[in-house]
Order: structure tokens, then C-alpha cells, then sequence
């Protein structure tokens, strides 16, 4: 009977010690995963995505003004009769029209980066310097909601004797809730793009080379 008991204590000991090795194991890869993995994913994920969108917004935009003399669509220059620039107009409809196809197709293309999905190199997931970017890749699919606000702005600078280059941009900002499979990650991603651009022979009033009446005429129109 003692040898019976004792066996069962010893069997008991042996689970227990098992049981604590396993719990242990349990563990370490958690820690491992919450303090290596997980900032890596989450920082590789990041970086793509912040890739991704910045091609995304950029490809909207050269879509949407390919085809198009863009600084006449939206700017309409008044003069005198001896050539000076007395007034410079912005087409509101047009501004409008363009921000919101560029918003469009910007949305469309983000829409993509959902099924592609986020791969990341096994090595690199190791944590270990030496094995960054080598092993097969490991993809795993993500969800992004994007929200693009946009707004324009304008530049003057001297082209010349009495020559002024005017360059147009389109400010965008693209809010990305990044949404992983163990975290989520707030992207804001900026893209400052010019879209056209012109040079004005004459004169041009101070009311538009020194300060931002152009630019808040252009962002009237809500985004």
C-alpha cells in the first residue's frame, strides 16, 4: 500500500511539474509575442500601409488630371488692356469636382490594400537583426478604414521680368484606422501634390502674392 501511495504521489508530483513547465512555456511565448512579435507587426504593418496609401492618393490624382489642362479648369486670370493682371478667379465648381473625384478614386485604390493584405518576412518577426527580410513571407489580412479630407493651396514665385509662376497643390489627408489582427494603429498619412501650374506674364495685385485670399476662395467649398 505505501509503495501503491507512493507511486501515486510521485505520478502527481511528476503532472504537476509538467503542468508548470507547460504553463511556463505558455508563458514565455506570450511574452515573446506581446514584447517581440507584436511591435513588429504592428510597426511593419504601418510602414506599408503608409506606402500603400501615399501611392494610393498619388495614382488618384495623376487619373484624374491626366487628361485635363487643369490650371484653366479651375483659374480664370482677368486683365487689363495693357496685359496687367487685375483679377484672378476660381472656379468653384470646378474645385469642387476635382477635389471630390480625387477623394473617389483615392478611396477606391485604398480599398485594395484590404485585399492584399500586410506580408512580413518570417525572419524579421524573429526579432533578430541578422534574419531581417529573410524566410518566406507571412501574409495576414487587415482592415482599414481611411478617411480623406483635402484642401488646396497656391504658390507664387518670380519666373522672370515681370513673369510669376503659380503653382497649385492639393493637399490631401488621409486618416487610416489600422486594424490588426492582435492591435490597432491610428495612421495619419499627408501628401502635398501639385497638380498644375502656370506662368503669368503682367503684373499680379499684392491682394493675391502676399497672402491666402486664393487659397481660402479654393477650400470655400466643403471637402
Amino acid at each position: 500500500m505505501k509503495i501503491r501511495r507512493h507511486r501515486k504521489i510521485r505520478l502527481k508530483y511528476k503532472l504537476f511539474i509538467l503542468f508548470c513547465c507547460f504553463l511556463l512555456v505558455v508563458v514565455g511565448l506570450l511574452l515573446f509575442f506581446t514584447n517581440c512579435i507584436k511591435p513588429i507587426m504592428v510597426k511593419s504593418s504601418e510602414a506599408q500601409v503608409r506606402s500603400s496609401t501615399s501611392r494610393a492618393v498619388n495614382a488618384a490624382v495623376q487619373t484624374v488630371i491626366s487628361e485635363s489642362n487643369v490650371y484653366d479648369d479651375l483659374i480664370e486670370i482677368t486683365t487689363d488692356q495693357d496685359g496687367n493682371i487685375i483679377f484672378i478667379q476660381v472656379k468653384s465648381l470646378m474645385v469642387n469636382k476635382l477635389a471630390k473625384e480625387v477623394g473617389k478614386v483615392a478611396g477606391q485604390n485604398l480599398d485594395l490594400i484590404k485585399n492584399q493584405g500586410v506580408s512580413i518576412p518570417l525572419g524579421t518577426l524573429s526579432g533578430i537583426s541578422l534574419l531581417v527580410g529573410v524566410g518566406p513571407d507571412i501574409t495576414f489580412h487587415i482592415m482599414a478604414i481611411a478617411t480623406i479630407q483635402s484642401r488646396f493651396s497656391s504658390e507664387f514665385t518670380s519666373a522672370g521680368i515681370n513673369q510669376t509662376n503659380h503653382r497649385i497643390y492639393l493637399n490631401i489627408q488621409t486618416d487610416v484606422e489600422l486594424i490588426l489582427p492582435t492591435a490597432t494603429k491610428s495612421i495619419v498619412v499627408n501628401s502635398h501634390i501639385l497638380i498644375c501650374e502656370a506662368i503669368l506674364v503682367g503684373e499680379i495685385p499684392s491682394t493675391y502674392l502676399n497672402s491666402d485670399s486664393l487659397d481660402e476662395m479654393m477650400n470655400l467649398i466643403p471637402d
